[in-house]
């Protein structure tokens, strides 16, 4: 799956700011389809008004992040949207294009081609499994690119992963998650990873949707009437007593 980059300073960005969380969070959003379909940095209409409100998008106009049909931003990788399209201010800058995306999966293609033809056309000659080198990263396939593994049990998600889920969740009218509650989300989500035997490349995408989906418990005290675990085992007759005792002690009788 591909995700949205963007510059590390990206967050406090002046046009950012102006632009609000809530902006952002759509902002956030359409850049990570933008990276998954391979867009170039242009966002549909249809798809901006599916994840956002006309006030959202509006605000991204305005604030510069992203561009209308006929704009005139010298920057040189921003490109030029169709009617009813947005593109995503100097996207190019720090994604890669689709030609360059598709460019390189077809040399990954015809280097694996390759190698099955240089190995018998199994991948292994028939000869014993690979094994892998001293400098060879683990969770990699020898070549530096990732393979699925299983989630560790001490995983935990980055900052970004966390501002990412906040973002969306206050983009969805969804209270914030406080501290407590990131750590009970965080453990949940890796006891299902584990119960599941899912394997993936990265978490944190995964993490965000479940974090973002959290439902957050009312706060004590919001409904119902909390019984004291010691009156429950109280019989009857006790509890007519002890309210009897509380009585006297309030009107002061003996």
């Amino acid at each position: 799956m591909s995700w949205f980059a963007v510059d590390d300073s990206a967050h406090s960005h002046p046009k950012v700011v102006a632009a609000g969380n809530a902006a952002l969070g759509l902002w956030l959003r359409c850049g990570t389809y933008a990276a998954q379909h391979l867009t170039d940095g242009i966002v549909p209409g249809a798809v901006a008004r599916m994840y956002g409100s006309k006030t959202q998008i509006t605000k991204l106009v305005a604030a510069d992040l992203w561009h209308e049909r006929g704009h005139t931003c010298t920057h040189p990788k921003c490109v030029q949207p169709g009617p009813d399209e947005y593109a995503i201010h100097d996207y190019l800058e720090y994604n890669p294009s689709r030609a360059q995306v598709q460019g390189r999966k077809e040399r990954e293609a015809e280097k694996k081609r390759r190698q099955r033809a240089g190995s018998g056309g199994d991948g292994g000659g028939g000869g014993a499994p690979r094994q892998p080198r001293l400098d060879e990263t683990p969770g990699t396939n020898g070549a530096g690119h990732h393979r699925a593994q299983p989630i560790p049990a001490d995983w935990q998600p980055s900052e970004a992963d966390v501002r990412a889920a906040q973002l969306a969740r206050a983009d969805a009218g969804r209270d914030q998650l406080t501290g407590q509650q990131l750590v009970a989300v965080t453990r949940k989500f890796v006891q299902r990873q584990l119960d599941d035997r899912t394997c993936a490349v990265a978490w944190g995408g995964r993490w965000q949707q479940w974090a973002e989906n959290e439902r957050t418990d009312p706060p004590p005290g919001a409904g119902g009437v909390v019984v004291p675990f010691g009156a429950v085992q109280q019989t009857k007759g006790q509890q007519q007593r002890a309210g009897l005792a509380r009585l006297f002690e309030q009107t002061g009788e003996v």
